[in-house]
């Protein structure tokens, strides 16, 4: 999967901060003469927000390239969230069966695809959300890089919803923790976050330690901890701008 879909710019340690978006399509095509806006351009402009709460909430966990089923430990961040402000409605993982009952591919998120195979990976995601009736869909990717390549333990190529990591000072070993918050029904992309988090000392005793699952398994609640916060403070802006 490659990286066009939404481009990731990190900071040591710290979020950009949620985008939102709540603007409409057709005021985007109207403010320009038909003359002077491509087709293809209108066609991809065409899509409206349509922000209803409480709602169905998909939860779609990519790491390693597939759609997994988050954790119980992830699983509570979002039952805490859901806890904190009920106006939102129930957070449901997608899940890989349901995904597969589509005709999707669940497992096999290849990282050489194009801009366009990438967008195929969403809208399969939105069609597994579709069969199990879900309004929106938070779609979130954790990962792990490094100024040069990919981690000893590299928990995944953060490829679908973003993964370009720009090099920093502070940081050599860094979890990556990116998110879109996208409508189900007409593919509209409300909202978008980003994290790093240092996992340098994860790097330092991953391969010296034997309990590699554990370790990376605890490298990736470090990332979903600090991406998790981000995706609240998205929704709190985007249920103060619904009906």
């Amino acid at each position: 999967m490659t990286r066009p879909l939404i481009v990731v710019v990190l900071l040591a340690l710290a979020a950009c901060g949620p985008s939102i978006q709540t603007t409409s399509g057709a005021d985007f095509i109207a403010a320009t003469p038909p003359s002077f806006i491509d087709e293809d351009i209108a066609k991809a402009a065409a899509v409206e927000p349509n922000l209803r709460f409480p709602a169905r909430i998909g939860i779609a966990r990519i790491v390693n390239g597939s759609l997994t089923l988050p954790p119980a430990e992830e699983t509570a961040l979002f039952a805490d969230i859901a806890e904190r402000n009920s106006r939102y409605g129930e957070f449901v993982p997608v899940s890989p069966l349901i995904m597969a009952m589509t005709g999707s591919n669940a497992t096999g998120i290849n990282r050489n695809q194009s801009g366009t195979a990438a967008a195929a990976a969403i809208q399969q995601i939105r069609l597994a959300s579709a069969r199990q009736h879900l309004d929106y869909v938070i779609i979130y990717e954790i990962g792990a890089r490094s100024r040069t390549g990919n981690t000893p333990f590299a928990l995944a190529d953060v490829t679908l919803v973003g993964g370009m990591l720009l090099p920093t000072r502070n940081i050599s070993v860094a979890g990556i923790g990116a998110a879109a918050f996208v409508d189900v029904r007409n593919g509209y992309p409300y909202g978008t976050t980003q994290v790093a988090a240092d996992l340098s000392g994860f790097a330092r005793t991953f391969q010296a330690d034997r309990r590699s699952n554990e370790l990376r398994a605890q490298a990736t609640l470090k990332v979903a901890e600090a991406l998790v916060p981000d995706i609240e403070t998205m929704l709190s802006e985007l249920a103060a701008r619904a009906r």
